[in-house]
């Protein structure tokens, strides 16, 4: 039989869920059934206490469509989200299948949205559909004095491995991680800026830099998760004016914003301009 006639049979479906979760190359598989289950060379894994959902909608309105997984507290994918969540996305792709064939088909995409856990032993996440983000801002640039690109962007143009620097955790707090190579760049250098290590399989999790005082980076979100000794990379941030951006990186071609922008509004009632 095929999935189809399965799906659509009286009695003859036994219908269970596949979930992969992914961040970059990271993948965390789990399945709904009460065994592991094999497709290709990757392996979806049961869980003690098992693993659903509250339903796939289609409303058109984003905000009902959000689905909600509940799982064992000690689920991985969630347990990223204790403390500080990850600095990437965590896509999820959900796959329907039946027992006893081998086609599966892709029943919703999206991405994890918050985690939480109502009970000691139960954590549930909430998860966003990929048409989520078709409700998002779109044009962002306007016409300003301060350049609207985002540092190390495209648009920017700056090679952020030429600014990069490599840095050990020599002290710690909660806010802030201390290193004495900081005081050799002036205050503020590092403000805005963000710091990034390695989490496995080439992936990277950060945390901006709020202000660079001496030998102190304080991170936006803390220092949870770091340790003294760790490694990190470092990069230098801007306060997007072109004294900065000409003076530090030698950019101001691409510098965004409109530095001779009159004074007032064209919008002010006066028809001379």
């Amino acid at each position: 039989m095929s999935f189809d006639s399965r799906e659509f049979s009286l009695d003859d479906g036994a219908p269970y869920r596949n979930y992969q979760f992914a961040r970059g190359v990271l993948r965390w598989l789990y399945t709904s059934s009460d065994r592991d289950r094999a497709v290709g060379t990757q392996i979806f894994r049961s869980v003690r206490g098992g693993i659903a959902d509250d339903g796939i909608r289609q409303t058109g309105e984003a905000s009902v469509e959000l689905l909600k997984i509940t799982a064992p507290a000690d689920l991985e994918v969630a347990s990223l989200f204790r403390g500080v969540p990850p600095s990437s996305e965590i896509a999820l792709t959900i796959f329907d299948r039946h027992e006893g064939e081998s086609e599966q088909v892709v029943s919703w995409v999206g991405s994890i949205q918050s985690v939480s856990w109502p009970k000691r032993d139960q954590a549930q996440l909430v998860c966003q559909p990929l048409s989520a983000r078709m409700t998002m801002q779109g044009l962002r640039q306007g016409w300003e004095r301060p350049c609207h690109h985002a540092l190390y962007s495209v648009a920017c143009g700056v090679n952020r491995d030429l600014y990069r620097i490599s840095a050990l955790i020599q002290g710690i707090t909660g806010a802030a991680i201390i290193n004495g190579a900081f005081a050799g760049y002036p205050d503020g250098y590092f403000t805005a800026g963000w710091v990034e290590w390695p989490v496995g399989s080439g992936e990277y999790d950060m945390r901006s830099i709020e202000r660079h005082s001496g030998s102190n980076l304080v991170l936006l979100g803390g220092t949870a998760g770091l340790q003294p000794g760790q490694t990190l990379r470092v990069y230098p941030g801007c306060d997007q004016t072109m004294p900065i951006c000409n003076g530090r990186y030698d950019n101001r071609l691409n510098y965004g914003g409109f530095l001779h922008q009159p004074g007032r509004s064209p919008f002010d009632g006066d028809p001379v301009f």
